[in-house]
C-alpha cells in the first residue's frame, strides 16, 4: 500500500476471514457496573443465547476468579457461562472439556499467570479444540490481562519497567498463537511497561507492540484490524520505521539505543491494521446538543 494511503484510514472492519474475532482486554475490566468491555464480549458471543467457557489456568484462585465471572455474566443476561478450571495438562485431555469449546459461542481466558496458561495448555487437545473452534468455526475468543497477554505468537511473562530498557530484561516466549505479529503488554499505563514493547520492536521490528490499558480492550476481526473498547486507552508501538538500534551490540543488561520508533495513543472507536500498519480514525463525533457553544478566545 502506497505511504500516503497508509498515514490515516477510516472504519474497523476486514476482508480476512481466515479467523474468528478476538477480544483482548486489559485487566481490571468493570464487571460491576456499566461493564462496557464485557457487554462487547457478550454481543460478539450471541447476546443473550452465548454459550461462553471460562478458562481459569492462569489464575491461582480459579474459584474466586470464576465467581466474578459469573456475577458479571448473570447481570448482562448470559443464558449460559460455565468454567473450565483445567490445572494440568493431564486435565487438558478431559473430554468433556472439548465438548463443550465444540458447543461454544465463545471462550474467554481469566488474568492470571501467561505462563501458567501457555505451560498447562499449549500443544494439548484443549488447546487444539480452540483453535479449531477460533480458525475453522471463525468463533469469537477473548482474555483478560494475562489472558489476553497468551494469544498471540510471541508473548512477555517477565521483566520489570525500571530495567525494560536494558538489552535482556524482558523476557519473551512463545504464545498460543491466535494472534501473529504483534505482542500484548496489559495493564499498561498504571504499570508503565511502555519501555518493554520498545525492547521488543527494537529487536524485530516485525512485532507490533499492542498496549492495553485497565478497562480497555481491542475487538480484532480476521487477525488484522481491531478497534478499541472501553474506558482507557491502547498504545501501539511500531519499530517499522526504526533507523538505528544498537540492541544486538550491546552486553546483557546494559542501556541500548534506538532511532524513529512509531507511537500511536488510541482512545474508544480508534484502530489498528495489523498487516498494514495503519491507524484507523474513531467515528466523526456528533456535536453536542445546546447550541453551538462558546468560542473560549472571544469575550462574553
Amino acid at each position: 500500500m502506497p505511504e500516503e494511503n497508509r498515514k490515516h484510514q477510516t472504519g474497523v472492519g476486514s476482508s480476512d476471514e481466515s479467523a474468528g474475532k478476538v477480544l483482548l482486554v486489559g485487566g481490571n475490566e468493570d464487571r460491576t457496573g456499566e461493564m462496557e468491555v464485557l457487554r462487547a464480549f457478550v454481543a460478539e458471543a450471541g447476546g443473550g443465547k452465548g454459550r461462553i467457557e471460562v478458562i481459569t489456568t492462569a489464575s491461582s484462585e480459579p474459584l474466586q476468579r470464576w465467581i466474578e465471572y459469573e456475577r458479571a455474566f448473570g447481570k448482562i443476561g448470559v443464558a449460559y457461562a460455565a468454567p473450565m478450571h483445567i490445572g494440568s495438562r493431564t486435565e487438558a485431555e478431559t473430554p468433556e472439556f472439548l465438548e463443550r469449546i465444540a458447543k461454544s459461542t465463545a471462550v474467554f481466558f481469566s488474568g492470571g499467570d501467561q505462563l501458567r496458561i501457555t505451560s498447562i495448555l499449549g500443544a494439548t487437545p484443549v488447546m487444539e479444540a480452540i483453535r479449531h473452534h477460533f480458525f475453522v468455526d471463525k468463533r469469537l475468543v477473548g482474555g483478560t490481562s494475562a489472558g489476553a497477554a497468551a494469544l498471540t505468537s510471541t508473548i512477555i511473562y517477565d521483566g520489570e519497567p525500571p530495567e525494560a530498557l536494558r538489552k535482556g530484561a524482558v523476557m519473551m516466549t512463545g504464545g498460543l498463537g491466535l494472534v501473529s505479529n504483534a505482542v500484548v503488554d496489559t495493564h499498561f499505563m498504571t504499570r508503565g511497561r511502555i519501555g518493554r514493547l520498545i525492547q521488543v520492536v527494537a529487536g524485530n521490528p516485525r512485532l507490533i507492540g499492542i498496549g492495553l490499558g485497565e478497562d480497555t480492550g481491542i475487538l480484532m476481526t480476521g487477525g488484522t484490524r481491531f478497534t478499541v473498547v472501553g474506558s482507557g486507552l491502547v498504545i501501539i508501538v511500531d519499530g517499522e520505521s526504526i533507523d538505528f538500534t544498537n540492541v544486538f551490540e550491546v552486553e546483557h543488561m546494559e542501556t541500548f539505543s534506538v532511532e524513529n520508533v512509531k507511537v500511536h495513543v488510541l482512545s474508544s472507536g480508534a484502530g489498528y491494521d495489523l498487516e498494514t500498519r495503519a491507524f484507523l480514525q474513531p467515528p466523526v463525533r456528533e456535536p453536542a446538543s445546546g447550541g453551538e457553544g462558546i468560542n473560549p478566545t472571544e469575550n462574553p
